[in-house]
């Protein structure tokens, strides 16, 4: 049992350090470091609702709000916000994204889940309004070599009628 008990509490630690640091890059604006935190295979999949209480399962065959199937995706955007070539992102919003009711379990001995709640206020400068985004986060990491990566995030909106742009930093 104390055995399980010292899992569950590294779990809980480098969960809580990988999904903080990444919240902070976020709103730093430091893309690279954030990208890098991703596996090269990572998912980030953001799925539509169905219906009032369930969301799409196949981000293949059903309709996504935002889906990305490696981290490649992820880089193309980043590589359009700093070209400057995208509208929607100048000048970028402001971010603030807060966690919490943070729980991880080790699923295997180089993998964790974690599932988290999250608000993310943004403030759009450009017309100056805010935004307050919530919903649920579920990650999985996955360790490569002594440094642990995300290789799948699942954001659930719980409030998905978006009124502005919806992009990976304002999640």
């Amino acid at each position: 049992m104390a055995a399980a008990a010292i899992r569950e509490t590294d779990a809980h630690a480098i969960a809580s350090a990988t999904i903080f640091r990444e919240a902070r890059l976020l709103d730093a604006g430091e893309w690279a470091d954030w990208v890098a935190m991703y596996c090269e295979d990572a998912v980030y999949w953001v799925p539509a609702w169905l219906d009032e209480y369930s969301t799409t399962n196949d981000p293949n065959t059903q309709v996504s709000l935002l889906y990305h199937h490696a981290r490649r995706g992820l880089e193309e955007r980043i590589g359009r916000i700093e070209s400057r070539k995208s509208i929607t992102a100048l000048p970028l919003p402001r971010t603030v994204h807060q966690i919490s009711n943070l729980e991880a379990s080790e699923a295997g001995p180089e993998q964790i889940i974690c599932h988290a709640v999250f608000s993310v206020h943004v403030y759009d400068p450009r017309v100056p309004k805010e935004h307050l985004r919530h919903g649920r986060y579920q990650h999985t990491l996955r360790r490569e070599g002594e440094t642990w990566k995300i290789a799948r995030k699942i954001i659930t909106l719980v409030n998905d009628r978006v009124p502005t742009v919806l992009d990976f930093y304002s999640i």
